[in-house]
């Protein structure tokens, strides 16, 4: 039986996790050793980098696109070569795709009715049936205190993932690990309406 974290992120194309491979290659060949990639950015930098959403300008700067999300209240931007795709998982819930299978970049954010202020240890391994939770760190998502952490996924290998609650939804952002400083460039930009 699949649940609902199984199912949402086995929407992922089989373009970007191939193009995410090739990226995987590239990193590994040509800037870390085996096991290495992406250290120069986990931890304080992330949540650093996504401390300034306010300060942006509403407009998409050029090369960058704006995504609105009117049944959940929230706008950021991305790339212009990504596609954003919307799946909606019943009860309340969405998933949303941003892929761009050229560059081999992409994340998924997937939001969810959730009563709680925190996560519970309960939500989180029905989400992440690994129950991994590495190097958290603590992030503003669009004026929200939001976790910042490495996890594994048996689709996609290690995964940079984020989560906030707000107004009754839990967010659950999912890159793949390699692309945790594009990541938090998108969600730098991520405003609440």
């Amino acid at each position: 039986m699949m649940t609902s974290s199984m199912r949402h992120k086995t929407t992922i194309t089989i373009g970007i996790i191939a193009a995410v491979a090739l990226v995987l290659g590239v990193l590994f060949f040509g800037f870390s050793p085996a096991g290495e990639v992406g250290e120069q950015y986990r931890g304080e930098e992330f949540a650093a980098s996504a401390e300034h959403s306010e300060t942006l300008p509403r407009s998409a700067p050029d090369g960058w696109r704006k995504y609105e999300n009117a049944p959940y209240s929230f706008s950021l931007f991305y790339p212009e070569g990504m596609t954003a795709r919307q799946f909606d998982e019943g009860g309340g819930a969405q998933t949303v795709i941003f892929e761009d299978a050229v560059a081999g970049q992409g994340f998924q954010i997937f939001i969810v009715p959730y009563d709680g202020a925190q996560v519970s240890e309960e939500r989180f391994l029905k989400d992440v049936p690994s129950g991994v939770r590495r190097e958290l760190t603590v992030a503003d998502i669009g004026g929200v205190s939001a976790s910042a952490f490495y996890s594994t996924d048996a689709l996609l290998g290690e995964t940079r993932e984020v989560w906030f609650t707000r107004n009754g939804y839990l967010f659950e952002v999912t890159a793949p690990a390699v692309l945790d400083t594009w990541l938090a460039q998108i969600l730098d930009t991520w405003q609440f309406n």
